[in-house]
């Protein structure tokens, strides 16, 4: 082993919660190393939609004005049948909402907040991964990766990643941000369920004319839910529930096209899918179809941690939370854990809190996220709701970008309200 160096607070994982904790560490004085296996920022161009308590904290940090150049803006949300809109929310009529919804891509988000880091010296360790980790009431040691990449194969070379050192490192605590295959909560020994099938989609980004009016388009039917989103340069992005084996007369099986993104490869599918869908569903969709970024089907797990952490070491993002993909919860909500977590680490380390502010957190996330994912309450129809939204009364809470402090104003404005689960 080589090296020793002690850091307050290591964080694994460089997404946007991971970076969200370090930027917070920093404000704070606190001494933060991020690790991260991949070789940069950026590396996955997935378009988000950023949720107005996240916006505030990308103003906080100095960052919200680069990303805004670059974005399209979500003021209202569409709910549609296939005859087009049925009922509309205005997200500036939300309870604790100053703004609607910022589209940006993913890769402009991680590479604005990793900027202000590097000029301010904070040490980000790409292509390191952790190994092994130990935590006693004095700390917690670490031994890290650093990978490079080499050539590996006999009758044929491909590249892989490979340890070329180990490293040994100290913290006063952790935050793990390293996303849904978590090497610190598998680590931690949490066990990370699923708590609702699996969604999986058919999602096309493609240029279009189509006026999106500021509006995401969410259509209910019978086969499942879809999501419209206006997307920056004059794209849009179609989201369409699916079974998975219904695409797979659309994929391209037979010629073995794939789309690699990040380290998972998919398949392409074809145009007539798109067209077959919209027809479908929403052919009041009169846009064009034009350049195509993405066509693939996408799975989305829905998994919540049984705990959100232990002793010194506490998770943020996709590492104890993976919700439908539509309300654009888990992202949002785990920048602001990431936040969360790091003011909390700070205020221990400073003598201001106890450590029992650390368990507080891991009970109110799990509160928040067992009421979000539908496990402790549901939506109910009153006398004012819309057909279409009572209809599909039991997929309204995944579809709105909410969190428990907005969650019963949402209902307000869908005329649903908020009742204990049975």
């Amino acid at each position: 082993m080589e090296g020793k160096l002690r850091r307050k607070v290591v964080v694994v994982g460089a997404g946007p919660v991971g970076l969200a904790a370090a930027l917070t560490l920093k404000a704070r004085d606190v001494e933060v190393e991020l690790i991260e296996r991949d070789d940069r920022p950026g590396t996955h161009s997935y378009a988000l939609a950023l949720h107005p308590k996240t916006l505030s904290l990308l103003r906080e940090w100095g960052v919200s004005e680069e990303l805004e150049k670059s974005s399209v803006t979500v003021s209202h949300l569409a709910f549609c049948d296939e005859n087009g809109p049925r009922h509309e929310l205005d997200l500036s009529k939300v309870n604790g909402h100053d703004s609607g919804l910022l589209i940006v891509g993913q890769d402009h988000l991680e590479e604005a907040l990793v900027r202000p880091l590097e000029r301010a010296g904070v040490k980000l360790s790409w292509s390191h991964r952790l190994s092994t980790m130990q935590q006693d009431e004095d700390g917690l040691d670490l031994e890290l990766e650093r990978l490079s990449e080499g050539m590996s194969g006999y009758a044929m070379a491909r590249l892989e990643w490979q340890v070329d050192k180990e490293l040994h490192t100290q913290a006063d605590y952790v935050i793990g941000a390293d996303g849904h295959f978590s090497m610190v909560r598998r680590k931690l020994g949490i066990e990370f369920p699923n708590v609702a099938p699996t969604q999986s989609f058919a999602v096309f980004e493609f240029k279009t004319d189509f006026n999106h009016n500021n509006r995401a388009h969410i259509v209910m039917g019978e086969e499942g839910t879809s999501i419209l989103w206006p997307l920056p340069g004059g794209y849009c992005r179609w989201g369409f529930e699916i079974e998975e084996s219904k695409a797979e007369q659309f994929s391209r099986d037979k010629d073995r096209l794939f789309v690699q993104v990040g380290a998972h490869g998919y398949h392409v599918l074809e145009t007539q899918m798109l067209e077959a869908l919209i027809k479908e569903r929403a052919p009041w969709f009169n846009g064009s179809i034009g350049q195509f970024r993405w066509r693939m089907i996408v799975r989305f797990e829905k998994r919540l941690a049984e705990s959100f952490g232990k002793g010194r070491t506490w998770l943020a993002g996709d590492a104890c939370h993976l919700a439908a993909p539509i309300g654009m919860q888990s992202m949002n909500l785990g920048v602001q854990e990431g936040h969360l977590l790091a003011q909390i680490i700070a205020d221990v380390l400073d003598g201001k809190s106890g450590a029992d502010q650390l368990e507080e957190y891991g009970a109110s996330r799990l509160k928040e996220w067992r009421s979000l994912m539908g496990l402790d309450v549901m939506m109910m129809e009153t006398a004012v709701t819309s057909p279409l939204l009572a209809r599909y009364s039991d997929r309204l809470m995944e579809c709105i970008p909410a969190s428990l402090d907005t969650l019963g104003s949402f209902a307000d404005l869908l005329g649903m309200e908020i009742v204990p689960k049975e």
